[in-house]
């Protein structure tokens, strides 16, 4: 891709992400208000749950969804993500959390580094064919921080630990278990998953899904953006975000 438009990309979500912090958060349609036991039901019904994240995957790659985050801005583009996900999953959060998991992921598959055996096992992640990935990932938001990377994948590899310490707090309803689990992934993506490394950061997405999750507990109308401007406001408040000062509202100029 031309290095010019990555230039003008990023200087759009430069500035829609730190004005988005004065701004209200846009409207979401209302969403149908459908029986419990259909919630309930909807993500015991298999072919339904992978038809959900397949239908979820196709949206992020519309131009609905292109022309609502050129609008609104990387940070807010996360709850019309989400959105879309309740009502595909007939608003059962704890399906809607899975699906946008694999939904956001941008790696096809990962390779695991068998102890011992020296042998490596491949799992794939999507079924999807090369050219509908790359549209999928190109299209997922990536300025959600104030130390946000200068590139142009910037932080989307951070939605799927969001979105996943997401669906496990939400399924324990316990912080502690999602924690542990984090902190065991991030052990052995280092040792043990191909081109893995353990970063500060991904813990910090961790910490932020699970308190989205705790929040969702609470109250069906929290939204992801929530837990992404509260950094932007108060960088050193969410925990996992180490001690931060005010020169961390600028964007790392790590991997330009």
């Amino acid at each position: 891709m031309a290095v010019g438009w990555f230039a003008a990309a990023l200087a759009g979500t430069v500035v829609t992400a730190f004005a988005q912090e004065a701004g209200e958060a846009p409207a979401l349609p209302m969403r149908d208000d459908l029986p419990m036991v259909v919630t309930v039901l909807s993500p015991l019904i298999l072919p339904k749950l992978f038809a959900d994240c397949y239908r979820l995957r196709d949206y992020i790659r519309s131009e609905e969804f292109r022309e609502r985050r050129r609008a609104c801005g990387d940070i807010y583009a996360v709850d019309f993500v989400f959105d879309r996900a309740l009502r595909l999953s007939w608003n059962n959060r704890g399906e809607a959390l899975l699906i946008t998991c694999f939904a956001v992921m941008d790696h096809a598959r990962f390779g695991v580094r068998l102890p011992v055996l020296g042998m490596i096992l491949w799992f794939p992640l999507t079924s999807e064919f090369t050219e509908d990935m790359v549209r999928r990932e190109n299209a997922l938001p990536t300025r959600l921080y104030p130390d946000t990377p200068r590139r142009a994948t910037g932080d989307r590899d951070k939605l799927q630990h969001f979105f996943g310490s997401a669906f496990l707090t939400y399924c324990t309803e316990s912080p502690e278990s999602a924690d542990r689990m984090g902190e065991f992934i991030e052990w052995g993506e280092e040792r043990y998953i191909v081109g893995g490394v353990s970063d500060d950061r991904d813990v910090r997405a961790n910490r932020q899904g699970q308190a989205f999750a705790l929040r969702l507990l609470r109250d069906p109308d929290a939204r992801p953006s929530a837990l992404f401007l509260e950094l932007f406001r108060a960088p050193s408040t969410l925990p996992g975000s180490g001690e931060r000062g005010p020169d961390s509202l600028h964007v790392s100029p790590e991997a330009e």
